[in-house]
């Protein structure tokens, strides 16, 4: 299995090379004045940081690993084409219903439904997310999402 991480690994970060090149020759200007290569310039560091991470830890780790992942027993297809679809219909509904409104009862449906967590920790992280994203896009970066049927 460790082959099979290293393999895999060694592509997303020839990928992450990939999308940092592309970034800076578009320019990603600085935090202040950000150009259109900052977010994938940050996406292709993490990406590059997460696969070296992987790729260190195959060469260290040579344990036999038993395949499985996704396609082993126990797994909860449900939860996964139940947040497949909820993706779906949250494309859909965001223009009409607007991105609060919809992040909001989204996020509370993967919280509750999906992850099982109590309704006090389902509403207060929803709460919480929708908020902060509507800060950090609105507030900060000057983005402005779907007000929908609501105005806000």
């Amino acid at each position: 299995m460790a082959k099979y991480d290293r393999m895999s690994t060694l592509f997303f970060i020839g990928l992450a090379v990939a999308i940092i090149v592309e970034s800076i020759r578009i320019g990603p200007g600085s935090l202040s004045n950000p150009g259109p290569g900052l977010i994938p310039l940050g996406c292709g560091l993490i990406l590059g940081m997460i696969g070296l991470a992987v790729f260190v830890r195959a060469l260290i780790d040579t344990s036999p690993q038993i395949a499985g992942g996704l396609w082993k027993p126990g797994t909860k297809w449900r939860n996964i084409i139940s947040t497949f679809l909820s993706l779906i219909c949250y494309a859909f509904l965001v223009e009409f219903l607007g991105y609060h409104l919809i992040t909001f009862l989204w996020l509370n449906f993967v919280c509750f439904w999906v992850g099982r967590m109590g309704w006090k920790a389902t509403i207060l992280t929803s709460v919480v997310t929708t908020s902060l994203s509507f800060v950090l896009f609105e507030h900060y970066l000057g983005i402005r999402f779907s007000r929908g049927i609501l105005g806000f």
